[in-house]
């Protein structure tokens, strides 16, 4: 018990010395004839005690925040985002939504783009009869005679998948 009181000796000694000041000029005021509630000086010495104890101490600073330096390098971006045709395929999937600017026919047009350059590969596997449809339906010249159905996400990732390179693919 004794070891858990000796930090707080300081502050303890300081409060009794400010506290017993109180008292004597309490005592003095008494003598002449000035009564004063005892709380009031109570409050006091106790309030000095801890501000001479304070003062003592120091009161401890917390530690400067750390902000790390903002960061305006580009190098940070996925390669996959330095390729043009990711760069057209993700604006293209952004303008997705209602009332925007892409199509089904639009995205099946960019999955067929990249299909043609994937077909430069000799060793990419052939691509599956759904996408080659698609791809089919969407460049064919007549919209009405060979409409594109929506491409919904599992699809969508089912045909980037397939598209995807040799290394990518085997992720």
């Amino acid at each position: 018990m004794i070891a858990a009181i000796r930090p707080l000796l300081p502050l303890l000694w300081r409060v009794a010395v400010a506290l017993l000041g109180t008292f004597a000029a309490l005592g003095l005021c008494a003598l002449a004839g000035l009564l004063i509630p005892v709380p009031i000086p109570i409050a006091l010495g106790l309030a000095a005690g801890v501000l001479w104890w304070l003062l003592h101490v120091g009161i401890a600073r917390a530690e400067p925040l750390y902000t790390p330096e903002l960061d305006l390098e580009t190098g940070y971006i996925l390669p996959d985002a330095q390729d043009m045709r990711v760069r057209r395929l993700e604006d293209l999937i952004h303008g997705a939504q209602p009332n925007r600017r892409m199509t089904s026919r639009g995205l099946a047009r960019v999955l067929g783009d990249i299909a043609d350059e994937r077909a430069r590969d000799p060793n990419a596997p052939p691509l599956s009869s759904g996408l080659r449809r698609l791809i089919a339906d969407a460049r064919h010249p007549d919209p009405q005679s060979h409409p594109v159905g929506p491409i919904d996400r599992r699809a969508l990732h089912r045909y980037l998948r397939e598209l995807a390179d040799g290394e990518e693919r085997d992720r």
